[in-house]
């Protein structure tokens, strides 16, 4: 009972909406509610949604406010989580629909800030084009042609000034072993993977798995998806399982 009113003490001074993954969350909820009722394909939900995860707070933290970007995260998780989050070395393998709803979260919780020599690194073999513009969110109209790694690297840097990230245009994969060598992959503190083939996700589990990395698979098919978070010696990896060969 003393953790739960601290809790809500502490979120009086923000609201979950400003905590940026907690916002997607929702609005992913809502904009397919919403869908439903437009197309009349499906029945909208009519009930309650009641999201807890208050097993991901810490037992004790210091959340007071500062009045900077960062009070949205401190106030819920603390400051040692806020400086946590800046420190991480982070690759996004792919920057389509979801490596941008990845990078747009990232950047708005402050992982991987300059000061604190943390880093983002997006990949991305692709170029944008005009059929993206409608699910992947920070590209414009203007963006068309250019990749979609530097462009979504640029678009996060707006969105938090702070943050040290990087986009490059190459494919993970055995062809450039060279670049993601194992000196690279050792220095990460994670990895996500936001790609649409079964093939690039088997090699990047595989260098997850043998250098000791968490991952964060996730994909897409149509109007379905998924999610699996990989953490070494605690959880089976991705290539543990095969999907049944699409129809």
């Amino acid at each position: 009972e003393d953790k739960s009113e601290e809790v809500c003490r502490d979120l009086a001074l923000t609201s979950a909406g400003d905590l940026s993954p907690m916002a997607a969350f929702l609005g992913g909820v809502a904009g397919q509610e919403v869908l439903k009722a437009c197309t009349g394909k499906f029945a909208p939900v009519s009930q309650y949604l009641y999201h807890d995860c208050l097993e991901a707070l810490p037992e004790s933290a210091d959340r007071t406010p500062k009045n900077d970007k960062n009070d949205s995260v401190r106030v819920i998780f603390g400051q040692d989580m806020v400086s946590k989050l800046a420190k991480l070395n982070y690759f996004l393998v792919g920057a389509g629909a979801i490596g941008c709803e990845v990078l747009k979260n990232w950047s708005l919780i402050g992982l991987g800030e300059k000061g604190a020599g943390g880093k983002i690194l997006v990949t991305d073999m692709d170029r944008i084009e005009k059929s993206n513009l409608s699910r992947q969110l920070l590209f414009r109209s203007s963006d068309i042609g250019h990749a979609k790694s530097t462009r979504a690297a640029l678009a996060a840097q707006q969105l938090n000034p702070q943050i040290n990230v990087e986009g490059i245009e190459k494919r993970v994969g055995a062809d450039s072993e060279d670049i993601f060598d194992d000196k690279f992959w050792s220095s990460l503190d994670g990895v996500c993977t936001a790609l649409d083939n079964v093939d690039a996700r088997l090699y990047v589990d595989s260098k997850c798995l043998f250098h000791h990395k968490p991952l964060l698979e996730s994909g897409t098919l149509g109007t379905k998806g998924n999610t699996q978070v990989v953490v070494p010696r605690l959880t089976e990896h991705y290539g543990a399982t095969r999907d049944p060969p699409e129809k």
